[in-house]
């Protein structure tokens, strides 16, 4: 289920930033203006296929810091690809996990990204993960 974006997103642009309020599915060309954070108890699915931009940002901190659940999970042909939302963006943080959070990423790629997946992974499947 994709939730409206102009409910959730902040603004009517697919564009993203700050707590996550609610579950919450992410579709098609997401831009994620300042740092995403899913709180414990909310869980954020990213579809397959879908491309998750970070806008650029003065200290190179833009990412997502997941303290309940997500899950991106791409499908063959379809891999969920995380990147700098143009080539003047410059590189975002990565993904972070803290630790009452889990999570499952699979068929993803991280381009330009300063730190990758980190954080307590202990509860989080990863499976086919490619950062560039």
């Amino acid at each position: 289920m994709l939730l409206a974006c102009a409910a959730y997103a902040h603004s009517p642009m697919n564009r993203f930033w700050g707590e996550v309020p609610v579950d919450m599915t992410l579709a098609g060309d997401v831009l994620i203006v300042k740092p995403l954070i899913v709180p414990e108890d909310v869980k954020l699915t990213i579809e397959a296929g879908t491309v998750v931009r970070f806008e650029k940002s003065k200290d190179g901190g833009n990412g997502i810091v997941v303290k309940g659940d997500l899950v991106a999970v791409g499908g063959a042909g379809k891999a969920i690809r995380f990147i700098p939302k143009d080539a003047q963006a410059g590189r975002w943080r990565g993904i972070e996990f803290m630790p009452s959070s889990k999570g499952r990423l699979e068929n993803c790629v991280l381009e330009k990204s300063t730190a990758g997946v980190t954080g307590q992974l202990g509860k989080v499947t990863r499976k086919d993960i490619t950062v560039k």
